[in-house]
């Protein structure tokens, strides 16, 4: 070891004093040659540290040009000089040197951790004129095998999760028709054709694909290997699975895949433009036909488990039998159940069609699979046991309900509705200290209410800090997860909170909330005042110890804009008391319009003062009707926001202030903004300036079309209050509007 460290010591010595010399005066510069030795010498004994800088001072004094010379130095370059620009540079540099081969590509993507597709067009471009390989082939089986990866890679930490499986599903197909279309378009993937890794990728996805397919596919590569044009190493795991195919029951894993591929094929129809009705009556007549298949193949070549069929026969199976009728499900659990008793079954499948069976039979479910879509909401079917809940999932290889949930668009956990027999619930809630505790989340049945609520969930507390500003405000706001029961419109809350020296502001009512929102207030550091308006009492609360005069026309640019609102929506939503909350805290920068409840930071109270023709203000009390009163699905940030700013625009408009100034400003936002991008239309804000296109461009271009835009959005608003709107029900309700929103 002392010998080794010697001669490394030596070497950096010698580099160091041939680099040195270089700049001495009169001196020899170091040859190419010599400094070539010192790096390969180094890499050869894995001393990178000197190796790179031979190579760095190799390309200063020199230039490299060799291929392997340059690559080295790239690779490198990534350690001891990271810089995503440099290796960017070399990268290029080495695609000018030698046509660049995938499997160099390859090796500089995982050396870097980024995608080389971000460049990749540009490598391209470099390089075909000196006739590459097929690049469009190589670029989207790049991507294919990119989709492969980071599906299966999903299994680490899990075991057969039902998530991961449907996810894997989903890639395996998508890469199936696609690889199919490339073969279509441009022929079979060889050496000579893509290069060794488009070869590899491609053998790869084929190996995760249905038997027919992947036969009809290593046929066409043992030709290519014939007159050696298809990678022996790739041939070699093709020709591995078919052997390990031929083990089970072909006939079996060919015909239930067909059934697989059926059954999938008929639910993508509920994501496709054909209408919810038709889809399913397909789907129905799809499993109609799954079923007699299923039967007649089960009949014929016995129940699937894995030791007879392996897994995909066995996940398949299972799958075209819990799309069956009641009893036939029922029967298959049972077969699938002793199976899994010994091991022989997939045990999530078994959790699957448990809980499926026990609702056939109006039975709560075990281990929390099964979820229902009504009325516009998603919600668990009921369950029992809930604390135990985990615990069941987890015997059943099923990762926790809390990672389960986001795959069905639940941001947290509850039970339908519709499902369970009350119309209003009750949160009592306490501060201790610190700690916002909960002490029971309770279910109150109203038809048959005696006076006992029944508890369905645990009790469980906040930490505070996490929501108390500096001033000692706790803002509970309805983008936090802290309320576990998000409900749409179906649902009726009220809050019971101990809280003597707070005023309590927001969660209360008796009427339906699309989330329950709260903010408490120290008494001993904020004040209230109260301005009594046509339609309903203001209450405003700001710190006690801001000695700031508020003119007049602050409150009135509140109440003002509220009654040209209650006239627009021919609605004053109701007598309670409006509360405007300032929180004083100056690192409270959010301003959100909330249920009978506007928040909103220090500062914009400073926006107001330099801006008070078309503030904020009327914006955010729109929200009370326009966001608030409708709900947009998905939170459809720019459909509502526009249209929130379009209706304040109309409040600047009908007091004769304000609008000329609001418009001049859109427009000179818009001209400013299309001289570097587009502001087509609000489809998709992700490639624009988000504020900029919904803002300004959405609510001009609005304003300036001929069409009744006010009465297109009154009649949406006096149909659909209370409820949540997609947008697709905006664009079916308000047909005259659809060139706003989809321009050609």
């Amino acid at each position: 070891m002392k010998a080794k460290n010697m001669k490394a010591m030596k070497r950096i010595l010698l580099l160091a004093m041939c680099i040195a010399a270089t700049f001495a005066a009169g001196a020899q510069t170091p040859a190419y040659n010599e400094l070539s030795k010192t790096a390969y010498n180094a890499l050869a004994e894995q001393d990178y540290s000197v190796a790179y800088k031979a190579f760095r001072a190799m390309d200063s004094l020199y230039v490299i040009n060799d291929f392997e010379a340059l690559y080295f130095y790239y690779a490198l370059s990534h350690d001891f000089m990271p810089s995503r620009e440099t290796e960017k540079a070399l990268l290029f540099r080495l695609a000018r040197n030698k046509c660049c081969d995938m499997r160099y590509l390859d090796d500089w993507t995982k050396r870097q951790q980024a995608d080389t597709l971000d460049y990749w067009n540009d490598i391209v471009a470099i390089v075909a004129p000196r006739g590459y390989q097929d690049t469009v082939y190589q670029n989207r089986l790049l991507a294919m095998n990119r989709a492969n990866n980071a599906a299966r890679q999903m299994r680490n930490g899990s075991n057969n999760q039902d998530s991961v499986r449907n996810a894997i599903r989903m890639v395996d197909s998508a890469n199936l028709s696609e690889l199919k279309q490339l073969i279509a378009e441009r022929g079979f993937p060889t050496c000579s054709k893509v290069g060794y890794y488009c070869v590899k990728y491609a053998s790869a996805i084929v190996l995760n694909q249905p038997l027919e397919f992947f036969q009809w596919y290593l046929k066409q590569a043992k030709a290519a290997a014939d007159s050696s044009d298809y990678d022996p190493e790739w041939l070699g795991y093709l020709i591995e699975r078919d052997r390990l195919e031929s083990i089970y029951d072909t006939v079996f894993y060919s015909r239930i895949e067909a059934l697989f591929q059926a059954d999938q094929e008929a639910r993508h129809l509920l994501k496709s433009d054909m209408d919810q009705a038709s889809a399913w009556r397909i789907i129905h007549e799809v499993d109609s036909a799954n079923l007699i298949a299923l039967e007649q193949l089960i009949a014929e070549r016995g129940f699937p488990t894995l030791s007879k069929l392996g897994y995909k026969c066995c996940d398949h199976a299972a799958l075209i039998a819990q799309h069956s009728p009641p009893d036939y499900l029922h029967w298959f659990l049972e077969q699938a159940q002793v199976a899994a008793d010994s091991g022989d079954f997939i045990r999530s499948w078994i959790a699957y069609m448990t809980d499926r069976d026990l609702d056939h039979q109006n039975k709560p479910q075990l281990y929390g699979t099964q979820w229902l879509t009504r009325d516009g909401l998603t919600g668990m079917y009921l369950i029992k046991d809930i604390e135990h809940l985990n615990e069941r999932r987890r015997n059943m290889d099923l990762e926790p309900i809390e990672d389960y949930l986001p795959h069905m668009d639940m941001p947290d956990f509850y039970f339908h509705p519709s499902l369970v027999d009350y119309r209003q619930y009750s949160l009592n809630l306490h501060i201790e200290g610190d700690t916002l505790r909960v002490s029971g989340f309770y279910l109150i049945p109203y038809e048959t209410y005696t006076g006992q609520p029944i508890k369905v969930d645990t009790a469980y507390c906040l930490p505070l800090a996490d929501y108390r500003t500096a001033d000692g405000a706790i803002v509970l706001r309805r983008e936090g997860n802290w309320y576990p029961h998000k409900n749409g419109e179906l649902l009726t809350a009220q809050v019971h909170i101990k809280a003597d020296d707070y005023y309590i502001i927001g969660g209360t009512e008796w009427e339906p909330s699309f989330d329950i929102h709260l903010v408490l207030l120290p008494k001993d550091k904020y004040a209230c005042k109260v301005i009594e308006s046509p339609t309903r009492p203001f209450s405003f609360y700001r710190l006690a110890s801001d000695t700031t005069q508020r003119p007049e026309a602050y409150y009135r640019e509140f109440i003002d804009s509220y009654t040209f609102y209650c006239t627009f929506f021919g609605d004053t939503l109701t007598d309670k008391p409006m509360n405007i909350v300032e929180i004083g805290d100056p690192q409270f920068i959010m301003c959100q319009s909330l249920r009978d409840m506007i928040i909103f930071g220090h500062y914009f109270y400073d926006v107001y003062t330099m801006i008070p023709d078309f503030s904020w203000i009327p914006h955010e009390v729109a929200h009370q009707w326009w966001g608030n009163g409708i709900f947009f699905k998905y939170r459809d940030y720019a459909l509502g926001e526009s249209l929130n700013e379009y209706i304040k625009l109309q409040f600047l408009k009908s007091r004769g202030r304000g609008y000329e100034e609001q418009t001049d400003y859109y427009k000179a936002m818009i001209e400013r903004a299309e001289k570097i991008l587009p502001i087509a239309n609000i489809r998709s804000v992700e490639s624009q300036d988000e504020s900029i296109a919904i803002y300004h461009a959405a609510p001009y271009r609005l304003e300036q079309m001929k069409t009744d835009v006010d009465a297109a959005l009154q009649q949406l608003y006096r149909k659909h209050k209370h409820t949540i709107v997609s947008r697709d029900t905006f664009l079916r309700e308000c047909t005259a509007l659809s060139y706003w929103l989809m321009p050609e």
